[in-house]
């Protein structure tokens, strides 16, 4: 996958033309190995989370003309599926606190990005694109992130893809502090954090040709 957007819209790259029913094949195959690969390490399946952020992250790279090829496919699967398997080495008192982290606490939360780099790496046929978007899924456009403090397009494009879309189902899921968001709150917080938390150009793309359709019957991968 590219690691810059000038690349992405070059007609050179050659966006894949497969129909609906191979790239329906190809992502629940590796949906099934993913998650068979994680319930054997941490002792439970991928779902939940990590399948809704799997799949959110197609769609928004399909509606980008960014699947060139199943091995796109692939890298987005198994990152979205494993982008929080860190925090299987995290304290569960502090994952799911019903009240707002001390500094102390959220230090630690800061950790799982780290954690599942390295536990990630154990995966079979994993390669260096997924487990970038692992380890730098919380980065932030602006720089203000974590773990190294990258900035701009610097942040890999498989991490900056995750940081939409986990962040949007964060959002509209209920957490132990607080209640779930609608979705036109959490698109209004995306679309005000463009720039800053997430890559701009992204967000629009996610905004105005993911959301509005990808609860609807007939988008790819439905």
């Amino acid at each position: 996958m590219s690691s810059n957007w000038a690349s992405w819209n070059n007609p050179g790259n050659g966006v894949w033309k497969a129909d609906s029913s191979t790239l329906d094949l190809t992502v629940e195959a590796n949906f099934q190995e993913a998650s068979a690969w994680v319930t054997a390490v941490v002792g439970r399946p991928c779902e939940g989370h990590e399948r809704r952020v799997a799949e959110l992250t197609l769609k928004l790279a399909i509606a980008a003309d960014l699947i060139h090829n199943e091995r796109d496919v692939r890298q987005i699967v198994w990152a979205g599926l494993l982008h929080d398997i860190g925090k299987a080495a995290i304290d569960p008192r502090i994952l799911n606190k019903p009240a707002a982290l001390t500094p102390a606490e959220f230090d630690v939360i800061q950790q799982h990005p780290g954690l599942g780099y390295r536990l990630a790496r154990t995966a079979p046929q994993i390669d260096d694109e997924t487990l970038d978007g692992i380890l730098y899924h919380h980065e932030r456009w602006d720089g203000e992130g974590y773990p190294m403090g990258l900035i701009g397009e610097s942040i890999p494009l498989l991490a900056r893809l995750l940081k939409v879309t986990d962040v949007y189902d964060a959002l509209v899921s209920d957490r132990p502090y607080r209640a779930a968001w609608t979705a036109d709150e959490a698109a209004t917080y995306l679309l005000q954090h463009s720039g800053m938390a997430f890559d701009p150009r992204l967000i629009q793309i996610f905004a105005y040709r993911v959301l509005p359709f990808h609860q609807q019957q007939g988008f790819p991968l439905d």
